[in-house]
């Protein structure tokens, strides 16, 4: 068996940006759980028509079994007990609330620009969104961790450190040479 990474985190700290170079330096495969859930089929609005759960959990196992060595980028890796098995350790991105809320934010303006402010016709479903971003606890994912029925080694990393540092940290943490990273 491989080596999968579940790289977790709430949103906006950086899971996705941290997971593609990291992925790329490992010559790891990346896989986004939006990606997933989100199959792109409305040019005008790519979070328009999500899979269901059930669907996403199969499409997950389809691409962990297309490569053995992969990084998962998702708020949580609860994706059911067939998929457990295949996460050789979890890295916990950290960003005080504060930021993770305003990249999330700034994140919407860039795709969406004026679609997402007052009047615009993306307002309603960006703000149902940051109301769900900020209702989760601050602990949603350290309480996913706990609740596995086996342990996973886990890292915690500073989601406000530059990326390259945190991709070293996590190379070194999983055992990988600095000369196993570079490009």
């Amino acid at each position: 068996m491989g080596m999968g990474i579940v790289l977790c985190g709430l949103n906006g700290s950086g899971k996705s940006t941290l997971g593609k170079v990291l992925a790329e330096k490992l010559n790891f495969r990346f896989i986004d759980n939006e990606d997933l859930y989100f199959p792109k089929t409305d040019s005008r609005y790519l979070y328009a028509a999500p899979r269901s759960r059930q669907e996403v959990e199969k499409l997950l196992l389809d691409e962990i079994h297309k490569c053995e060595n992969f990084i998962f980028a998702s708020v949580k890796g609860n994706y059911g007990n067939d998929v457990i098995p295949f996460f050789h350790s979890i890295v916990l991105v950290e960003v005080p609330r504060e930021i993770r809320l305003r990249r999330v934010r700034e994140r919407s303006l860039r795709k969406f620009g004026s679609r997402m402010l007052p009047g615009g016709d993306l307002q309603e479903q960006e703000e149902n969104f940051f109301a769900l971003v900020e209702s989760r606890p601050e602990n949603t994912v350290e309480e996913w961790i706990r609740s596995l029925d086996q342990p996973v080694p886990m890292l915690r990393v500073d989601g406000t450190k530059p990326v390259d540092e945190n991709v070293k940290i996590i190379a070194e943490w999983l055992g990988l040479t600095a000369s196993t990273c570079e490009p």
